[in-house]
């Protein structure tokens, strides 16, 4: 029978024991030499064809302990939680054992209709047998009207901040034909932000780092067109072009760290097939002052060599953000941080603005920018391809997250260059309490990535808590019949009491990893009241709903199409 599962599963997988020996005398000891041959055993918990959890794998080990903690937002149709041990082998990981949850068992209203919040503590024989050895876990399923809904996201890395001053930018630039808009009580007249243009002269005016990440740079991209352009060559000492303008900070003194995604199909001879520059980027940068890196995404130690390989090619870091010390806004002659956030690379085809032309700014502003993956093109005569894209930029304590942010990817895939990074507090910018300003908006950042590019700060990950099922008992643990556990209770609550996150950053097969631009979407669609308004390039998700079920295990779980639904 199934039901459905709406708000948030807290998972712990505690141990096994007494597993069965799956190794002896296997392909793994003819391959690797081991003091033991014993079955190497992991678990991972499953709603149909959606997968909930997976931790570590243990070597050689028939009694594992784990440890380890899930939060895992749901919003299934469903008959309950499959619970499978394996043994992780070379050729094909063997079965230990399973271990079916009926979602009945997490269920309970109260006397008004709504669900209640409802634990379960098990120790279970996997397969129904004891011979096939026993899994402890405890999972407790709380209700969406249980859960935050505060302006904040819970449980997630960074915090929300306050004390920022924000601004909204569409496209690379804007040409003035933008409608009139008054807002306030004196009618204030807005005026559409330029990206690029405050870009160029933020890196104009750093005095000590310039910090920046992208999918692609441009050495030879202009920053300013037209008339900006004309009055730059002509009155500015910094050059518009990109390549140009990073050097001239650096040869000031500035320092100057770059990080692009490293295409792994590029090389000396052939530009890449996503074309993004690298290789130019490399060798212009070169025996220079600017501290440019090149970065692809990794395999893990559980994947094999091709997995490792196939991950460098086909995935990609986009974060895309630019970071230094600049003039403080209120023109006291103070300095403070600023921060460009978003989605638009400094590359080829970005620039672009409200109007969109594809043919006759061809000999002007675009002239030798003429970026097109829908026809074939010309650079003379086009079309070129339109770009309409968003981006941000803050002041304020939120730009020390996004200083961390870049800190941590540096510090992990750049470790010979760690010195290169600046010492914020040693020229007065390392106190968010100082950085506030009047700007009046709370912030806060969420990203996707993993332990495998980016070294978590340790204190963080030190703060971590490890839940103790007994202290659930507050609630009144019950004894709940099951003929297949040695041991099963349970617990039913209306109170939110002792609801926290004992840590910030998910797991997955023993690695950490931030999730949470998953979880902040899934938490404001959650606390949305009149409308959603969801803009993106790529829109596609919560396979597990499909209508073709054959297609239900792709690898496209994220939940924001079954929130909206």
């Amino acid at each position: 029978e199934s039901a459905i599962l709406w708000g948030l599963l807290h998972i712990k997988i505690v141990r096994c024991k007494n597993l069965r020996n799956l190794d002896k005398l296997g392909l793994k000891s003819l391959i690797v030499k081991r003091k033991k041959d014993l079955s190497d055993p992991y678990v991972t918990a499953w709603l149909e064809d959606y997968r909930l959890l997976k931790t570590r794998f243990v070597d050689d080990d028939l009694d594992p302990v784990f440890d380890e903690e899930f939060y895992c937002p749901v919003a299934h149709v469903t008959e309950g939680i499959k619970f499978k041990v394996k043994d992780k082998d070379v050729v094909k990981d063997e079965s230990l054992g399973t271990y079916f949850l009926p979602v009945q068992e997490l269920i309970q209203m109260n006397e008004d209709g709504d669900l209640q919040r409802v634990g379960v503590h098990k120790v279970v024989y996997l397969d129904g047998k004891k011979s096939h050895g026993s899994l402890e876990f405890f999972v407790e399923f709380l209700p969406v009207r249980m859960l935050a809904h505060t302006m904040e996201v819970p449980g997630v890395y960074f915090k929300q901040t306050k004390g920022n001053d924000v601004k909204l930018y569409m496209n690379a630039d804007d040409d003035g034909s933008a409608p009139i808009v008054t807002y306030g009580e004196d009618a204030k007249v807005w005026k559409p932000p330029r990206l690029w243009r405050d870009i160029y002269d933020s890196i104009c005016s750093a005095k000590h780092f310039i910090y920046m990440a992208g999918w692609s740079f441009d050495i030879d991209q202009y920053l300013l067109r037209g008339d900006d352009l004309k009055e730059a060559e002509r009155l500015s000492s910094y050059p518009a072009k990109l390549g140009d303008l990073l050097l001239k900070k650096s040869e000031e003194g500035v320092v100057v760290n770059l990080m692009q995604w490293d295409d792994y199909s590029s090389n000396f001879a052939f530009p890449g097939m996503m074309g993004t520059y690298d290789e130019k980027t490399r060798e212009f940068f070169q025996g220079t002052n600017v501290n440019s890196m090149f970065m692809s995404m990794e395999g893990g130690d559980v994947n094999t060599i091709f997995e490792g390989q196939n991950k460098k090619m086909a995935f990609t870091h986009h974060q895309k953000f630019i970071m230094m010390d600049t003039p403080k806004k209120n023109g006291d002659g103070g300095k403070e941080l600023l921060a460009f956030v978003g989605g638009i690379d400094l590359t080829e085809g970005r620039w672009d603005n409200r109007k969109h032309p594809l043919f006759r700014t061809l000999q002007m502003n675009h002239k030798g920018d003429t970026y097109g993956k829908c026809f074939r093109v010309s650079k003379e005569n086009g079309p070129r391809q339109p770009w309409h894209d968003i981006h941000s930029s803050v002041r304020g304590p939120e730009a020390l997250d996004l200083i961390q942010a870049f800190s941590e990817r540096w510090t992990k895939q750049a470790p010979q260059l760690v010195g290169e990074l600046v010492n914020l507090h040693r020229i007065g910018l390392g106190d968010a309490t100082t950085l506030e300003n009047d700007g009046g908006w709370y912030t806060q950042l969420s990203r996707s990535i993993d332990s495998r590019v980016n070294a978590f700060d340790v204190s963080v990950k030190q703060s971590f808590q490890n839940i103790k099922i007994d202290q659930m008992g507050a609630f009144g643990w019950t004894s709940a019949s099951d003929k297949k556990a040695e041991k099963s209770r349970r617990f039913v609550t209306n109170s939110n009491s002792l609801l926290s996150y004992n840590r910030c950053l998910d797991q997955k097969k023993g690695r950490l990893v931030d999730t949470s631009i998953h979880m902040t979407n899934i938490h404001h669609i959650r606390r949305a009241k009149h409308f959603i308004y969801i803009e993106s390039q790529y829109f596609m998700g919560s396979s597990f709903m499909w209508s073709n079920s054959s297609e239900r295990d792709v690898k496209c779980h994220n939940m924001v199409a079954a929130e909206l639904t």
